[in-house]
């Protein structure tokens, strides 16, 4: 639930800020539901077509973006899909004259395409999400996620993101109800024997290693006066942990004496990883400024990167093998189904490859964004 489903939305979209950046964490299900969302339906948008006012025509009328079947979905109608995305998932479209417009016009089209042939093949296989299913998850979530009074929080997030509680409920039925259609098209993907997986060990050998490490300490303040001000009394020798239960404005944190644990240098904002991760052993290092305000950081420990045993990769790396065999078999299927799909595209709204499998920005099964405890330079 840490990591954004952003990261199902494809390149040529920034990501997620604000409002919609904190909406998005409510979104995913579960990590197996955004892998299988970014599989499905990574290009510029993801996720199923709403109900849309469509026409059924024999021809292409002059404001059509596409026609599927005999449904015809207007540019308005993409448009409005895009808004949706939007105002979730803090999509930004290319601005006019931007030379992105054109491929962010065309690839949202096909998604679009994709996500109503996954509808299509999950209705015909009776693959379906009840409200009361997606209404227990987001539930669930809005609790895991906002803790106490967090219902209320949760509908002025909605309104400030511009997004309504049905659009996520919808958002969540798609992940379900495609997380439930890959099971099935990939169900009979063969096991992996010891001998496959410690033969890609071997091949994937330079990949088999634990980055650097850090144990940090931080204090977040809202100015960088106080940042400065922080720096000074440090100098001056006073206790870094003293003046994080005092001082910092991360609750998750401040109790800790400002402790973020162990973390790899992904896992932190980049502007904050350049520092902490170039300061020496003992040293204390800022002021770095974050979404989060003004942070004053102090490396506590180095753990230098090491060569991982097969031992301690073995299962992750049997779920990545895994991961990938399902997605060569799904690609398989789902481009047979987009060849299969009696699609045209109005001229303006073509992809460059309209029968190919939408690719992602990553595959299911790799590591993720860690345990992230902390929330001040992330």
């Amino acid at each position: 639930m840490k990591r954004a489903i952003r990261s199902v939305l494809a390149a040529g979209r920034a990501a997620a800020t604000g409002a919609a950046a904190a909406l998005a964490r409510l979104v995913p299900g579960t990590p197996r539901a955004r892998a299988v969302a970014v599989v499905a339906a990574a290009v510029v948008v993801a996720g199923g077509a709403a109900p849309f006012a469509i026409e059924r025509l024999t021809g292409l009328p002059d404001d059509a973006a596409f026609r599927i079947g005999d449904v015809v979905v207007t540019e308005s109608e993409l448009d409005k899909r895009v808004d949706s995305l939007e105002a979730l998932y803090g999509i930004r479209r290319p601005a006019d004259g931007d030379d992105q417009v054109d491929t962010f016009r065309r690839d949202s089209a096909k998604a679009m395409v994709v996500s109503m042939i996954l509808e299509n093949a999950a209705r015909d296989r009776g693959i379906e999400v009840s409200d009361k299913t997606a209404r227990d998850r987001l539930d669930d979530m809005v609790e895991k996620q906002m803790g106490e009074g967090g219902r209320a929080a949760f509908i002025d997030l909605l309104g400030n993101a511009g997004a309504s509680e049905e659009d996520v409920l919808d958002e969540i039925k798609r992940q379900e109800i495609t997380s439930r259609l890959m099971d099935e098209v990939t169900a009979d993907a063969e096991d992996l024997t010891e001998d496959e997986v410690r033969e890609a060990f071997t091949e994937r050998r330079d990949e088999m290693v634990a980055p650097q490490q850090r144990r940090l300490r931080n204090i977040v303040v809202g100015t960088e006066s106080e940042a400065r001000e922080l720096m000074d009394r440090l100098a001056d020798g006073e206790d870094f942990a003293a003046l994080a239960r005092r001082h910092s404005l991360d609750a998750s944190t401040r109790e800790q004496d400002g402790d973020l644990g162990l973390v790899a240098r992904r896992q932190v904002d980049e502007r904050y990883g350049e520092v902490a991760f170039t300061a020496a052993e003992g040293d204390t290092f800022g002021p770095v400024e974050t979404e989060h305000g003004w942070n004053v950081g102090y490396v506590v420990e180095v753990v230098d990167e090491r060569e991982l045993t097969f031992e301690e990769v073995r299962e992750e790396l049997r779920q990545a093998l895994e991961s990938e065999r399902e997605l060569a078999i799904w690609r398989e299927w789902l481009g047979e189904r987009i060849r299969e799909a009696d699609v045209d595209y109005a001229d303006a709204y073509r992809p460059a490859e309209p029968d190919a499998p939408p690719t992602g920005p990553g595959e299911p099964g790799g590591t993720g964004d860690g345990d992230e405890k902390g929330s001040a330079p992330r």
